[in-house]
């Protein structure tokens, strides 16, 4: 079957039962994708491991890189839907600020953890997929953008020359350490880690 024909078959979901079927196929993709790699998987394996036919998988995929793609969106989606979640039950005003960055950091390590092995995969993909590489892109612009929504709620607390600069900084800082945290841990105990991380920010920005 060629692209173009592949293409002309590629039919979006609207039944349960079609929604059901592209979500299996998603879910078996990114099993595979992280525990064989993106590259030693291919459409017949995710085809089976989900349940369906591989003339069914290309019923809702062109090719294997279509489906990788739109894991990475939900990828992307339920790390920030995890993550607004947590800070929608924050109370700003009364929480200690220490508290609330250590709380923010478990957080995202709880987020990445989820994702740990379709994480190490997705490097591999960022240096070699330019669209890849552009929505994570994208989803690191909104964690910027996310944090310096957060620095500007109370802007007369902070100490910073650049609060837009101060939110690169920040978003730079918390992104590098959970990932190594998650990814490459290190010797050192994980919570003073988190402690010394939290330490610096709150020091860094507060009066």
């Amino acid at each position: 079957m060629t692209e173009t024909e592949n293409e002309t078959k590629i039919r979006t979901p609207r039944q349960e039962r079609s929604i059901k079927t592209k979500e299996a196929i998603l879910q078996a993709a990114m099993k595979l994708f992280s525990e064989k790699g993106y590259h030693q998987t291919n459409t017949k394996e995710i085809a089976a491991a989900a349940g369906v036919s591989t003339g069914s998988f290309y019923s809702y995929y062109k090719d294997k890189r279509a489906v990788f793609l739109d894991s990475l969106i939900i990828y992307n989606k339920t790390l920030l839907g995890r993550i607004e979640t947590y800070l929608a039950e924050i109370n700003f005003n009364s929480m200690d600020k220490h508290e609330f960055i250590r709380e923010l950091i478990d957080s995202l390590i709880y987020s990445h953890q989820a994702f740990t092995e379709f994480h190490k995969e997705l490097q591999v993909m960022y240096h070699s997929d330019p669209e890849v590489q552009a929505l994570m892109d994208e989803q690191f612009e909104l964690g910027r953008r996310r944090t310096l929504e957060y620095l500007l709620m109370n802007p007369e607390e902070l100490k910073v020359d650049h609060v837009e600069a101060a939110s690169i900084v920040v978003f730079e800082a918390l992104n590098s350490v959970v990932d190594m945290l998650v990814f490459a841990p290190r010797n050192v105990n994980a919570d003073q880690i988190k402690n010394e991380l939290a330490k610096m920010i709150v020091s860094y920005l507060y009066k």
